[in-house]
This record gives C-alpha cells, sequence and structure tokens, in this order.
C-alpha cells in the first residue's frame, strides 16, 4: 500500500514536472542538471490549470489537494 502511494506520487510530480516545462514555469539547468524556476507568475499559474484540468480528464490520479501539494512541490525548486 504504502509503496503504491509513493509511486502515485511520483507519478503525480512527473506528470506536473513536464506541464511545468511546457509552459516555461521551469527549465533545465544543464550545467548543475537540475531543474530551476524561470519566476514567472503567469506560467506557475498555469500549472496550477493545467494539472487541475488534468486531474479532472482523470490524467492525474489523486484528491485535489494532492494534486496541490504536487504543484507545490514542482514549483518549490
Amino acid at each position: 500500500m504504502t509503496a503504491n502511494v509513493f509511486d502515485e506520487h511520483e507519478s503525480r510530480v512527473r506528470f506536473i514536472t513536464a506541464i511545468a516545462m511546457e509552459v516555461k514555469a521551469l527549465s533545465l539547468d544543464v550545467s548543475r542538471d537540475e531543474m530551476v524556476s524561470t519566476i514567472d507568475p503567469g506560467a506557475e499559474k498555469l500549472v496550477y490549470a493545467k494539472a487541475y484540468q488534468a486531474w479532472a480528464d482523470c490524467k492525474i490520479e489523486g484528491t485535489a489537494e494532492d494534486i496541490f501539494e504536487a504543484v507545490q512541490e514542482v514549483l518549490d525548486v
């Protein structure tokens, strides 16, 4: 059960990270090999909107709170 919950969380984070990169809220810093925030409030709002839309379309599993927490985790790089 715990592994499944962890796997679901990791899946949400990966999906939302892809959204964040798509809307340019995050970018890859190749020199440090990590994601960095672009500090763009408009892009961050789009991440929330697209994440909740994906959740409503059953593309992301979890509760509304799970989605909110995953978006916060992704944007808090």
